[in-house]
């Protein structure tokens, strides 16, 4: 699993995580209120500011739904 310069990787409490949505996944999610799956999930450190990872993953995407 990718870490960032400080040491913290994707499931610290000190990272936060941002998912992209695809177009129909965004209509969804944003006017539908309905759970999509992102397209990627990017993972960035709130303590030294570094995005680490950009997640393609299924399994990991799967876990992001909705949220």
């Amino acid at each position: 699993m990718k870490k960032c310069k400080c040491g913290n990787d994707r499931n610290s409490k000190q990272v936060n995580h941002k998912c992209h949505y695809s177009g129909f996944g965004w209509f969804l999610f944003s006017i539908l209120g309905m759970s999509a799956k992102p397209v990627r999930v990017d993972f960035t450190c709130n303590n030294c500011g570094e995005t680490f990872e950009k997640c393609t993953d299924p399994q990991v995407l799967k876990q992001y739904a909705g949220r």
